[in-house]
């Protein structure tokens, strides 16, 4: 009987299906070659098929057995070294296991061997689980090839244990792309031509011996003959003898961080489904060989269509036979642990590298060496940009090749600094993620003359951008909230004035003096120090905090879900930062605020985020940890006190607010912006008011309310 005859079906699940009598025995029934690659072998399963074997033998059916054999780390990294030959070992204890039993199952195995119907193999791999599961029956033109879960022991084909495996027919449709590839890699890891896995031949000495211990016709009659019944074991252990103790000899099953990446049909009680730019963005890094930036607006889903394309490449990867390792840098542990609960949607369990390197170093050796030995075909892990750069770190990651790694980068611009640049693996497949890929703090600078170092090195290593999409068409598209944007003026004062113009002379004199000739690295540092010092005079002038509690008294607005941006540092003769002192005097209006920084530990961050979300806290007061990545949709308003001249910040501020969120119609965004004293007329304050521009008018050009933004400018003088 052709197996096109026997109805089978393309996927078996023991959970509703009898694997072993359903599949197996049918298709041994009618097989002339059956070849099998598996982590662990029990003998049980062919006495339990014995119908179908009795007709595979009887019709000179051909076995080819590879069997993993997990090795200890020691004796692992020895056999592929070739310091270690452990053939001839196996092949005794095999022969001795055969010759003296009396156990009825372990004699079909010796029936088998004697007869020449059986090769077998043993693939040294590393202790965990040899994951080269495959099977494949042969007609003369006909071929079923089978790949999953199910290890051959009556506890995977039975009711043991939950298995599942899918099922490619020669004649069926997908089969050169799925099963032609699983018989070329069981062909070539028969040939010992994978990589990783060393596969030896059961010794010649071995067979012939085992043929010699019996009365071949005489051992048939006992295995085949109709009386012959074997019951099988619940608790069958592997037939063969490991090297590691008797105590991790046992069937070890895939657990949750051996997760294969899949799309999930359903988010927050909706069909998975991108939108269509984020569709184009993966498409168009596919045309790009894998590599390039995401120019996509904060808020318009960079971080899913980054792990869709994670997911489509480990797809098109696994069809190959090919692994993937993916590592996703990320600058703060609050993105990084919105990443790891995200990649969960996707069927993925990260290794978490960051905080202590005793939680994550012993974890990612493991998934390193596992990954190395083709045990496992997929890791990721998530990595937060100062462990990337760590020694430790760079000490493990370069084990792995980089033909096999995907580098995703998270607010990718902190990598073009030469510290994280020089740390990123040369790996084949990059995506870059960045509403402002191109923007640096140098951006404070007017007139700067220092080289864009960091774009230089995000355009060597991503290759450019590849796919961009704006905040106005995120707006346009529904994706985000529409806004609206108020201006707040707040004006310094004489001494204030006096001071920042000092600040910004000295700032000047040192560009021209680079223009010129290039700085001394103290220099450098004083400039880099001024810059700063002007900057927080801007962000801490006295003028600040009175014009925010006089504006939330005149407009008698709720606070609820807002945040508010601070700028670092202290006020001229504080002692305390000027975030403590905004927070305490929100406290005493009455509001429920609490300080969002980097000086509260993870903990204390996730419970003042949870009572956030949960409405026990009105409003967060923050610096910059809030600026890139966090997303927190329920938001409705932002109060930026301070923000540096650096586009980026703004966009990654205005972006807070703008996601999605039920009863979110639209969004408010309070800019306080600094003017120069009324009167005061020189070039510096000029370009202080035409700085506050830049930002004014960058706000202004995709809010709902533009038209009024013009006519209060034009009533202040500064259009």
């Amino acid at each position: 009987m052709n197996f096109s005859a026997l109805n089978l079906k393309t996927k078996y699940d023991s959970d509703e299906d009898d694997i072993l009598n359903s599949f197996h025995v049918p298709l041994f029934a009618c097989a002339k070659q059956y070849d099998r690659a598996v982590g662990y072998f029990s003998s049980e399963v062919l006495v339990s098929a014995v119908e179908g074997l009795s007709k595979f033998v009887q019709s000179n059916g051909k076995m080819r057995l590879i069997i993993g054999d997990p090795l200890s780390d020691s004796e692992y990294e020895a056999v592929m070294e070739g310091r270690l030959n452990l053939s001839s070992t196996r092949s005794e204890a095999f022969v001795q296991l055969l010759s003296e039993t009396e156990n009825k199952k372990l004699k079909l195995l010796t029936y088998l061997v004697a007869n020449e119907k059986l090769d077998i193999k043993f693939a040294f791999t590393h202790k965990g689980m040899f994951h080269k599961k495959v099977g494949i029956f042969y007609q003369d033109d006909e071929t079923v090839v089978f790949s999953g879960s199910a290890n051959e022991t009556v506890a995977a084909l039975t009711d043991y244990n939950s298995e599942e495996i899918s099922v490619f027919f020669s004649w069926g449709v997908g089969f050169a792309e799925y099963g032609k590839i699983e018989i070329d890699n069981f062909n070539l890891l028969w040939a010992n031509k994978k990589n990783r896995v060393k596969v030896v031949s059961l010794d010649s000495d071995a067979y012939k011996k085992i043929k010699s211990s019996v009365d071949i016709e005489q051992l048939y009659s006992e295995l085949f003959s109709s009386e012959s019944s074997v019951k099988t074991s619940k608790s069958e252990k592997p037939f063969f003898s490991y090297s590691f103790p008797k105590s991790r000899q046992e069937l070890i099953r895939v657990d949750a961080e051996a997760k294969l990446p899949v799309k999930p049909l359903m988010v927050k009680g909706r069909p998975f489904e991108l939108f269509d730019h984020q569709k184009e963005a993966i498409k168009s890094w596919v045309k790009s060989g894998y590599c390039g930036l995401f120019k996509l607006a904060t808020g318009s889903g960079k971080t899913f269509t980054s792990i869709s394309a994670l997911v489509e490449l480990y797809e098109t990867r696994h069809k190959q036979g090919e692994p993937t390792f993916v590592i996703i840098s990320v600058p703060y542990i609050e993105l990084a642990n919105q990443w790891v609960s995200e990649l969960q949607l996707f069927n993925i369990i990260p290794v978490k590298c960051y905080e202590s390197s005793d939680n994550w170093v012993r974890i990612l050796d493991k998934k390193i060496l596992l990954f190395r030995s083709a045990s496992l075909s997929f890791v990721c892990i998530v990595v937060v940009n100062k462990t990337l750069s760590s020694d430790v770190f760079q000490s493990k990651i370069c084990k792995v090749m980089p033909e096999k790694i995907l580098l995703i980068g998270d607010e990718c611009h902190h990598l073009g600094s030469q510290g994280l640049f020089e740390s990123l693996p040369p790996c084949k497949f990059r995506i870059g993620l960045s509403a402002t890929p191109f923007r640096n703090e140098d951006d404070e600078v007017e007139g700067s003359p220092f080289p864009d170092t960091a774009k230089q090195n995000l355009v060597t290593y991503f290759k450019g951008i590849i796919s961009e999409y704006s905040l106005s068409d995120a707006i346009r598209d529904g994706i985000l909230s529409p806004y609206r944007y108020d201006i707040v003026t707040v004006y310094l004062d004489d001494a204030e004035q006096e001071q920042y113009e000092e600040y910004s002379l000295k700032i000047q004199k040192m560009i021209l003096k680079a223009r010129n000739n290039s700085l001394l690295s103290e220099e450098r540092v004083m400039l880099t120090s001024l810059c700063g010092a002007r900057s927080r005079l801007l962000a801490t002038c006295s003028g600040k905090l009175p014009a925010l509690i006089n504006y939330l008294m005149s407009k008698n607005m709720s606070m609820e879900h807002s945040l508010i941006y601070v700028g670092e540092g202290k006020s001229e003769g504080d002692e305390a930062s000027y975030i403590t002192r905004v927070t305490n005097r929100l406290h005493e209006y009455g509001l429920k605020v609490a300080k969002f920084t980097s000086q509260e530990s993870s903990v204390e961050r996730n419970r003042i985020m949870t009572n956030f979300k949960l409405q026990i806290v009105d409003s967060l007061v923050a610096m910059k940890v809030l600026d890139e990545g966090i997303d927190v949709p329920v938001c409705k308003s932002a109060f930026i006190l301070a923000s540096t001249r650096n586009p980026r910040q703004y966009v990654q501020r205005r972006g807070r607010v703008l996601r999605k969120s039920k009863d979110k119609n639209e969004a408010l965004i309070v800019d306080f912006v600094v003017l120069p004293p009324l009167g005061s007329r020189s070039k510096i304050s000029q370009n202080l008011v035409n700085a506050e521009l830049e930002r004014i008018n960058d706000f202004k050009l995709t809010a709902i309310n533009s038209q009024e933004i013009d006519l209060k400018l034009i009533e202040l003088g500064i259009e």
